[in-house]
């Protein structure tokens, strides 16, 4: 049993930061018509787009499963998973070379890392920890920083479910309570929630004394929303635990890979 502590919360949120950009491969590199969300579900194999969008909330749950299950008309899983692995390391070549000083040991202190965390709660982790090591530098690197970020955004699904919040709340929650946006951030409206939606779920957060007239965040909303990633970081102490007194290293040995890969937007591959 683990307690919450600064130190996990920091360690966590810094490792779900860095592999966030380097992960940023699948968002900047050429799609050339990948359908990107059947494409993350794939490893868990031909799943219902209903299932996919229970384990891709927020996102609109509508949007996610007529997206999977039109989809799986013209391709395979394995097809998917091969074409996404394919175009985010020749991304990642583009932006960091094929074998940057460093990655060995930074690939080797990450899967001891993603291998720790039970699997129990966090669907979309565990079939990427079903599937073998792409066994490249690159590759490794990449669905390391990939098994990082699901497991996180599992936790974090349940965190906030068990808080009570549905998909569109925790979204515009989250919208006002961040200071910074990740690669990849969306707003509810560009996830598909309509106007008449997020209007609702502000309405509740307002009757609730969430949020204020302004619609920002009230002391009581901010506190709201720490909580539940509290109760996420929480989630992540195993990671944190088996990362150890390695954390500075890999964290300097992954700044600047994360910077090249986003500095790389618009010019490698396009």
């Amino acid at each position: 049993m683990y307690t919450w502590s600064p130190r996990t919360a920091e360690v966590s949120r810094r490792l779900r930061s860095r592999a966030d950009a380097i992960l940023g491969a699948v968002w900047f590199m050429p799609q050339h018509e990948l359908p990107a969300l059947a494409a993350r579900a794939a490893c868990l194999g031909r799943v219902p787009g209903r299932v996919a969008a229970a384990l891709f909330a927020p996102q609109h749950p509508d949007r996610v499963a007529v997206a999977v299950d039109e989809a799986w008309r013209d391709h395979e899983p394995d097809a998917l998973l091969e074409a996404r692995l394919a175009g985010a390391t020749a991304y990642l070549a583009g932006a960091l070379g094929e074998e940057p000083p460093g990655i060995d040991r930074a690939v080797t202190i990450l899967r001891r890392v993603v291998e720790t965390g039970p699997t129990a709660g966090h669907a979309v982790y565990a079939g990427l920890r079903s599937r073998p090591w792409p066994g490249t530098p690159l590759g490794d690197l990449w669905r390391a920083s990939d098994m990082v970020r699901e497991r996180r955004g599992g936790s974090h699904l349940n965190a906030w479910t068990a808080a009570g919040l549905s998909s569109v709340e925790i979204q515009l929650l989250t919208e006002r309570w961040r200071t910074t946006s990740n690669p990849g951030s969306t707003t509810a409206d560009q996830m598909g929630y309509s106007g008449e939606e997020i209007g609702a779920a502000l309405d509740r957060f307002r009757a609730r004394g969430l949020i204020a007239g302004d619609d920002s965040l009230t002391d009581e909303g901010r506190d709201f929303r720490e909580r539940i990633e509290r109760a996420t970081d929480l989630q992540e102490a195993e990671l944190v635990e088996a990362l150890g007194e390695d954390v500075d290293e890999l964290f300097d040995l992954m700044a600047p890979w994360a910077r090249a890969v986003v500095a790389g937007a618009g010019r490698i591959g396009s």
